[in-house]
Parts: C-alpha cells; structure tokens; sequence
C-alpha cells in the first residue's frame, strides 16, 4: 500500500508527474495519477513502461502548450497524418532509388562484387523502412503502431549512420534526405494522441499523388534531390494542401497546419542543405499549386456546408 495517496509509489511515475506544469492543477494531476496507478498495478513491466511515457508525453506537451486543446496542439494533430504520409512517400521513392543504383552494372561508385552491393541496399532499407511502415500504419488508421513505427523512423537514420561503415551508405541518400524524412516523421509522436484519429481518405490524397509524381519524374530520367525528395510536380502540391484543407477545414487551422508542414521543408532548404538560390523559382511554384489546392478545397468545404445546412421554412 501507498503510506501517502497523493504520493505515487512508482519512482518512474513521480518523474513523469513533475512534467506537468503548475497551472495543471492539484486536482487533474491527482486524477492523472489515479488513473495510471489502476493501469500499472495489472500491466507488465512492457506495459507499465508504456503507461509511464504516455504520462510523460501529456506532461510534457502540457507544458510546452502542445496539448490537444491548445491551437498549436491542434495543428501538430491536423498535419501528423498527412507528414507521416509525406515521410513514408520520400522513403518509398528513395529505397526504389537505391535499388536502382544498385542493381545498375554501370554505377561505379560501389565494388562489382554482389556481396558489396547488398550491403549498401540494406543500410538503405534499415534506414527507410520503418517510415514506409508508420505510413501504412496510418493509412490503415492503426495509430498506436503508427506511433511506435514513427518513433523509430525518427531514431533508425542517425543510428544507421552511426553504426554503419561509410562504404555502405553510398545509396545517394544524404542529410538533407534524411532530415526531411526524420522531421516529418517526428511530427507524429509530437502531436497529441488523445484528439479522435479517425480512418479518412485525405491522407491517400497525399500518398498516390505524390508517390505518382516521384514516378512520372523517374521515368523521364530526371531525378534531382528536390523534385525526387518533394514530388514537386504539378499534382502533388495541389493535393497536398487540398488534403490540409479538407482535414482542417477552416482557414485558421488550415494555415496553421500549413505552417506545422513547411517546418521541415524550410529547415531541410535553408539550415540542412544551406540557402539554395537556383530552387527558389521551384519553390515558387510549388507555393502556388499548394495555395490553389488549398484555397479551392476550403471553397468546396464552404459551399458543401451551406448546402447541408436546412432550408429555412418559416411561415409567413
């Protein structure tokens, strides 16, 4: 028996406890506590482990304002879906790129020796896999796997890099890859869990019209970093912000969200891979076609809503 019942008996709970911020509240943290007390007396050690980051997570998210009733708690939960999606399509392009290379007789780079070409691959596939996964997890609306799955696309690709001898990661993915797959994927464990994430159809408006532009582009042979990284294509922006639009709904949030997905877009351009003058035309035009799916998915939200709504058929 707990001496102290406003005290916690688990040392590890008292630590994700002090998370919280003072504006909580004696009261919700007392019921906080509780309520993860009654879990950790009948789970496993897996599961108390589980319990105890889950209670670590809301604290801290508390006290960073990122909680699901704040705005930009709000946002972070609107656009982790959708730069889920975008992380597993970069890494779906990128691991077909590798195979590619490495099954091409004329790529010089690696030794002939089959053995020296699958080593490279699967450092590729170690490192891009696990957000392939997370993207299908969300796809198929499996959000607690999706987490974990996000967790580790976030953790596999610096630690491949550590672990792994420099003559296996000469696939063609550099840091400027890598940061935009990871930051993307980071968004999804970051966002608060406990807003509804229902199955829907926008994140698929994401996925196949990107993945579609990444292979229109690889087929007429022009494969650069950023068009391969970005689907930056003519259909691809437009769905993507009409995606944004549609979850979002109101422009408020949709520009919010707008922003939670250009982060890592931004960061990769300007701090990655340092300030690229000869894209900006690029980035340019992808702003556009992003704007105009935006704003025409918000126009059809607008006018749907007022065709919902009831006649009015007061008697005179």
């Amino acid at each position: 028996m707990n001496p102290d019942p406003h005290r916690p008996a688990s040392p590890l709970l008292r630590w994700a406890l002090a998370l919280y911020p003072a504006s909580y509240g004696t009261t919700a943290l007392a019921e906080v506590a509780d309520h993860a007390e009654r879990h950790l007396a009948h789970a496993g050690r897996l599961g108390r482990l589980r319990e105890v980051a889950d209670v670590a997570g809301h604290g801290a998210r508390a006290r960073l304002g990122l909680a699901s009733h704040r705005p930009l708690g709000r946002a972070l939960a609107t656009a982790a879906p959708l730069a889920a999606v975008l992380a597993g399509a970069y890494a779906v392009t990128h691991l077909w790129w590798a195979f590619m290379m490495v099954t091409d007789p004329d790529f010089d780079i690696l030794a002939d020796d089959g053995a020296q070409r699958v080593g490279p691959f699967l450092a590729a596939a170690a490192t891009l896999v696990p957000a392939m996964l997370m993207a299908g997890a969300v796809l198929s609306g499996r959000w607690p796997a999706a987490r974990a799955l996000a967790l580790a696309a976030v953790v596999a690709p610096p630690l491949v890099h550590v672990l792994a001898r420099p003559e296996l990661l000469s696939c063609g993915l550099n840091r400027s890859d890598l940061a935009l797959i990871v930051l993307n994927a980071l968004i999804l464990p970051i966002a608060p869990p406990d807003r509804p994430q229902l199955r829907s159809a926008w994140p698929w408006l994401v996925a196949v019209p990107v993945l579609a532009a990444d292979v229109a582009i690889t087929l007429r042979g022009g494969i650069t970093e950023w068009n391969s990284l970005s689907g930056f294509d003519i259909v691809a922006p437009v769905a993507v912000g009409a995606a944004v639009a549609c979850t979002a709904r109101t422009v408020g949030r949709t520009a919010a969200a707008t922003a939670v997905l250009a982060v890592p877009l931004l960061f990769t351009a300007t701090v990655v891979h340092g300030p690229l003058p000869s894209e900006l035309p690029l980035l340019e035009r992808v702003t556009v076609l992003y704007a105009v799916g935006c704003l025409t998915a918000l126009a059809a939200v607008r006018i749907a809503a007022r065709r919902s709504r009831p006649a009015d058929l007061t008697l005179l």
